[in-house]
């Protein structure tokens, strides 16, 4: 009786040890794995690259996208930032710099080692100018015509609460938009955009009364991407002549304008196609 008690004794010992042996170890690896193991982070992993402007002359951005729903890890993530050099007046095929910074505190309480903290990017796929018209597809000016009335149709009624019949209670009606000039306008500057300009004729009525409106359409930054900058796109009011209203000498008057910046090219648009043909040739 005594022997059996003493063995399952024994064996409520062993079985004891063996359990906190195993506990120790379970803590010792969480303990490990979880705050002492080092851990390593690539720091380039979830860099993205932004850049704005064109060939010959974009900018650039570096943007950390890292997440984790472990706040400490999100804490370091957060710490990460970038510098890039050259960052400025770029073109494709020039070879930039990105450097990752950290907070280096941060690191070492967490036994993290940060790896590939530097890295050499060729820049590419930044959108091309255009030299002349006759390098765009009809396709691409449907879509930007679409783009200007589009605009013009959003932005009509502020129009007629500043411009027109602002003397009667009567309301007006926009009875016609008429597209009357097209033209691409060529940067002197190349720190200044390409943009197309449209020149509208809006025709409102109200009663018996009729009254013209000229509106100017600017798009900028165009260029090959065929991308519409839509939260750029601005309009102004177009003050003719009456001279230039009369012998519709729309081309001269966007010369009158823009000349001084711009080299202009006049799209003339025909019910059968479009025609193109520079503002010299034009007059």
């Amino acid at each position: 009786m005594e022997k059996t008690m003493n063995k399952e004794a024994i064996k409520n010992k062993l079985v004891y040890f063996l359990s906190l042996t195993i506990l120790c170890a379970v803590l010792i690896s969480v303990a490990y794995f979880g705050f002492l193991r080092t851990v390593k982070i690539d720091l380039m992993s979830n860099m993205r690259l932004i850049y704005e402007g064109e060939n010959k002359d974009a900018s650039v951005v570096a943007i950390n996208t890292m997440e984790d729903i472990n706040q400490r890890i999100q804490a370091f993530y957060n710490s990460i930032h970038y510098t890039i050099e050259p960052d400025q007046g770029l073109s494709n095929g020039d070879t930039i710099v990105v450097k990752a910074r950290y907070d280096e505190s941060l690191a070492q309480q967490y036994h993290f080692e940060p790896e590939n903290v530097q890295k050499e990017i060729v820049v590419e796929g930044l959108p091309n100018r255009y030299d002349s018209v006759s390098q765009m597809d009809e396709q691409w000016i449907d879509k930007i015509e679409e783009a200007m009335k589009e605009y013009l149709q959003t932005h009509q009624e502020l129009q007629l609460e500043t411009e027109i019949f602002d003397d009667s209670d009567q309301a007006a009606k926009l009875e016609s938009i008429e597209l009357e000039e097209l033209d691409f306008l060529k940067s002197k500057e190349e720190s200044t955009s390409d943009r197309m300009v449209g020149l509208y004729r809006m025709t409102y009525r109200q009663q018996d009364s009729v009254k013209d409106l000229y509106y100017l359409v600017i798009i900028p930054y165009i260029n090959d991407s065929q991308k519409i900058d839509t939260q750029n796109i601005y309009g102004e009011r177009g003050y003719l002549s009456e001279e230039e209203i009369e012998n519709r000498q729309y081309n001269q008057y966007i010369s009158r304008i823009f000349d001084s910046s711009y080299k202009i090219e006049s799209i003339h648009l025909q019910k059968e196609g479009t025609e193109t043909k520079t503002t010299e040739e034009a007059q």
